[in-house]
């Protein structure tokens, strides 16, 4: 077990290596100067000249890298070009609020998914597991705008039971001060990963339940709920749970769409607006800290596997 850890945590770091040149490459050829960007386009040569030198965008591109990863791996992630403030504490704040987000969701989406994909897997091709696949199935294709703004009408405009608005007082607020403001958000994401989740539930169930082992749990005569519980699910929640913690990264990094419908101030928005604002540091350290938990969640999942699966274990 301590030698597959050890190799998993090898191929972390280089995974994160070669992911920071990515990123930096792609966000330093984007084709719009950031120092005209910033004194707009009836500025002097000059004045732009003395901007990008004062960023240091004169320097070789492979010095600017070599000293912006130096810097980050300090924790100094410089100032946005945008805001004219550190980075570090904006960007603490909106991973902070996307946490939040990301553990709502799971809270609402883990059980009630799960339970849904044994259920399916258990009653396979009978009514029960048409419905599942169908809701499923329709949860999944809609598009997440699509499904936070009928989740804003039917409880926002026709109920009035909850906020449709998920900005907790200013940008830099906490959202747990106003719980309900999460629940949207939260629940739309839920439903995106719903049939996701609920699918691979159902197949691993239904394919343990074939095998041999289970076979000879019946025919010795074990209580079904025993053949169930006690050795069916042991093995077929294992792909539902590699998946879900495969998939905190992206709750947590890649909520573009679900924040800005809410106008909540968390990672994928303010990685959306430093996109559009060509804010340069903000972009690379927002994408930085994305894949780093991405990666992260990637070990534990993979920490996750080898405990439930003895034949990793013990290797």
């Amino acid at each position: 077990m301590l030698r597959y850890l050890t190799r998993r945590f090898f191929y972390m770091l280089i995974t994160l290596f070669v992911t920071s040149i990515i990123i930096f490459v792609m966000s330093e050829v984007i084709p719009v100067d950031p120092a005209r960007s910033i004194l707009g386009q009836y500025t002097t040569p000059e004045n732009v000249r003395q901007l990008r030198e004062k960023m240091g965008l004169n320097r070789p591109l492979v010095e600017r890298y070599f000293t912006w990863l130096s810097k980050s791996i300090r924790g100094d992630l410089g100032e946005s070009f945008r805001l004219g403030v550190p980075i570090r504490p904006v960007l603490l704040t909106r991973f902070r609020n996307s946490l939040y987000l990301a553990v709502f969701s799971l809270i609402m989406l883990v059980p009630v998914a799960l339970v849904s994909g044994v259920v399916a897997g258990l009653t396979e091709g009978r009514w029960p597991d048409v419905t599942i696949s169908i809701f499923g199935l329709l949860t999944t294709s809609l598009p997440e705008f699509v499904t936070g703004i009928m989740l804003i009408i039917v409880f926002s405009w026709w109920l009035k039971v909850l906020p449709g608005n998920s900005m907790p007082g200013s940008e830099d607020g906490n959202p747990l001060r106003e719980p309900l403001r999460l629940v949207l958000p939260a629940l739309t994401l839920a439903l995106s990963q719903y049939g996701y989740l609920t699918r691979i539930t159902r197949v691993s169930v239904a394919k343990v339940m074939k095998s041999a082992y289970i076979r000879t749990a019946v025919l010795k005569g074990l209580p079904y709920s025993t053949v169930v519980f006690r050795h069916a699910l042991r093995n077929a929640l294992l792909a539902p749970i590699t998946i879900i913690t495969t998939n905190l990264g992206w709750m947590l990094g890649g909520l573009i769409v679900i924040e800005n419908v809410f106008s909540y101030p968390g990672l994928g928005r303010l990685f959306g607006t430093a996109a559009i604002f060509n804010d340069i540091p903000m972009l690379e350290a927002s994408a930085l800290l994305g894949v780093i938990f991405a990666v992260l969640s990637q070990l534990l999942a993979d920490i996750l596997y080898g405990f439930l699966n003895p034949r990793i274990r013990y290797s």
